[in-house]
């Protein structure tokens, strides 16, 4: 089950660190959605609103307001629903929540390395005893990776036309609960 309270708990962690919260759109145009939507994924249109996607991750919202000129450069904080054409099982979703984060203006890898550093330290104050680890994915890539192997948060650094910026994950639910509860781990 999704735990709306962890969520909650995420987005303030993250309000603390400076991070304003704001709520972003869950449809998008296809042409945002291919920004940061794999090649390889379909996007989920909707027919009745003029052909626009339901939202991979709470990143397309964001790029959706950004390219609107909506939401001025910063660091925001957005919990949305996600959907997906994923395979489905305890740790993999076709739609969940997910708390995401992004940086516009300062795309430092300094500012990535700290936005890595506050989510490991978010996820070892609710999950006591957690052992993560980092890995390198691609040259501005970091996922944090939990017991089993599991990645609980995707970070980078992107670039599209005129615009950089910092994406991360908060918590995705109920993914990181799922992992928790599993035998063993709790």
């Amino acid at each position: 089950m999704i735990d709306y309270q962890l969520i909650n708990d995420c987005e303030n962690w993250w309000r603390d660190k400076g991070f304003t919260k704001v709520q972003v759109p869950w449809t998008v145009t296809q042409q945002i959605m291919e920004i940061t939507c794999p090649e390889d994924v379909t996007p989920l249109k909707l027919e009745h609103e003029d052909g626009k996607c339901l939202i991979g991750s709470g990143e397309q919202g964001f790029l959706y307001q950004l390219s609107k000129g909506y939401l001025p450069w910063g660091k925001y904080v957005t919990t949305t629903p996600c959907f997906r054409q994923e395979s489905h099982d305890v740790l993999h979703q076709k739609n969940f929540m997910k708390t995401e984060l992004i940086i516009v203006g300062n795309t430092l890898n300094s500012v990535l390395e700290k936005m890595v550093e506050d989510a490991m330290e978010f996820f070892e104050l609710v999950w006591d005893g957690v052992e993560l680890e980092t890995l390198k994915t691609s040259g501005t890539s970091i996922d944090i990776i939990g017991p089993l192997g599991v990645e609980l948060g995707s970070y980078g650094i992107r670039h599209h036309r005129h615009l950089s910026w910092i994406y991360g994950t908060g918590i995705a639910e109920p993914r990181f609960s799922n992992l928790r509860s599993c035998d063993g781990l709790s």
